[in-house]
């Protein structure tokens, strides 16, 4: 089985992910509840770019809810 060129790109970047994931946890003392609420904010912010480049690929900067 051949496996995707990007297959071990991603794995070295989640792995990377963690690691800083867990430095910062360590360094600021967070709660499992505060880890949480700042992993789905960053996944809030980084789809709220992924949905406007969907929905209007022309003008990036409008809204994704924009007509």
């Amino acid at each position: 089985m051949r496996i995707h060129p990007r297959t071990r790109i991603v794995q070295r970047a989640e792995q990377e992910i963690g690691d800083a994931v867990s430095k910062a946890v360590g360094q600021h003392d967070l709660t499992y509840v505060e880890l949480t609420q700042i992993l789905a904010s960053a996944q809030l912010h980084w789809a709220k770019y992924a949905l406007r480049s969907e929905r209007h690929p022309d003008d990036p900067d409008k809204g994704g809810d924009e007509a």
